[in-house]
Order: structure tokens, then sequence, then C-alpha cells
């Protein structure tokens, strides 16, 4: 079978290594993330073949991309007088993104970058939820987790039936109107 027509993506979707509670003190450059081997989400940049450096890690199968991205947060503690903030934002992995060399096709890079969008798609969500979030309130870290775990499962869920409603991204019909959709919610 041809591995250029069958696509199966590793998404950190859940990105239980990657989002964590962190703390700067005294950093509010959400560009810290950015790297040779990762960056975040830009409207005026698509994904290319290049991006994607990691070794194929599906040998026998036939998967012919990888995206591996996901959403974090870190709080940033005040200068004086003023008040913590949340700093939401995503990443895409460069080295443990990949794809078969045979299937450096533009419709699979573009069932990828479907998968980066909805990342950032969620990204916005959560920065929307947090938005006047008060981080000196009791209870304030616990709450701050519920909303985020609610954020990562919905993420999982539109991941997984982009995935499956687009069969891997073979069903190029499906996989229009998901550009789409996706399309109209980066709005």
């Amino acid at each position: 079978m041809n591995y250029a027509l069958r696509i199966c993506v590793y998404v950190l979707v859940v990105c239980v290594s990657f989002l964590t509670y962190a703390t700067a003190i005294g950093k509010n450059n959400t560009n810290e993330t950015a790297s040779k081997d990762r960056f975040q989400w830009n409207e005026h940049a698509r994904l290319t073949w290049d991006d994607f450096k990691g070794e194929v890690k599906a040998p026998h199968d036939e998967s012919a991309a990888a995206t591996n991205c996901g959403i974090g947060f870190k709080t940033s503690m005040p200068t004086a007088g003023g008040k913590p903030e949340i700093i939401v934002y995503n990443v895409f992995y460069t080295n443990k993104s990949w794809v078969r060399p045979d299937a450096r096709i533009q419709s699979i890079l573009d069932h990828e970058q479907g998968h980066f969008d909805l990342c950032e798609i969620y990204t916005r969500k959560l920065k929307e939820r947090t938005n006047n979030f008060d981080l000196t309130a009791p209870g304030a870290k616990q709450k701050l987790m519920h909303i985020y775990a609610e954020v990562s499962s919905e993420y999982e869920t539109r991941q997984q039936a982009y995935e499956l409603e687009t069969i891997h991204g073979t069903n190029l019909a499906e996989q229009r109107k998901w550009q789409g959709i996706i399309a109209t919610e980066l709005m």
C-alpha cells in the first residue's frame, strides 16, 4: 500500500508531559518557547515539510506523518504594583514531528496543518476561559487546572473527530470540509 495515501497522526492532545502549571518569575515573554526545535503557531506562517525533523517512529505501519504539538500555560509574577497573569501558548515540536520521505505531498501537509490549527483554536479557547481569572483567589490553582483539563478534553475529542471524519486525511471531501470549518474558527 502506498504510504502517502494513509496518514496517521500522533498528536499530543492531552499533552500531559508538556501542559504543565509553571511559574515564571518576572517573565512575560510568550516567545520563550521558540527555538530551533519548537515554535508557536503563527497566522502568517504555514507548516512546511522542513518543520518535520523527527525520526520516523512507525516503520512498519501505514503512517505517513506525525504532528507533535501541544498547549501550555504558565503564570507570571507581577512587578511592583501589578497582578499575576496567565500566559497561554502552543508549541509545535519539530524534532518529534516526522514524515516519511515518500509522503511529502501537499494533501498530507494540509492535513497536518489542520492538526496544528486545531491546537491554535484550543489555545485561544483556553486563553478565553482564563481571561480575567483571579490567580490570588482561594483554590485558584485547582480551579485553573480544572479549566485546563476541560479544554484539553475538548481538544482531544476534536482532534479524534478530525482524524475519524477525514479518515486520516484520505477522504478529500471531508478534508476540504474540515479545512473550511477550521479556517472559519481561526477568523
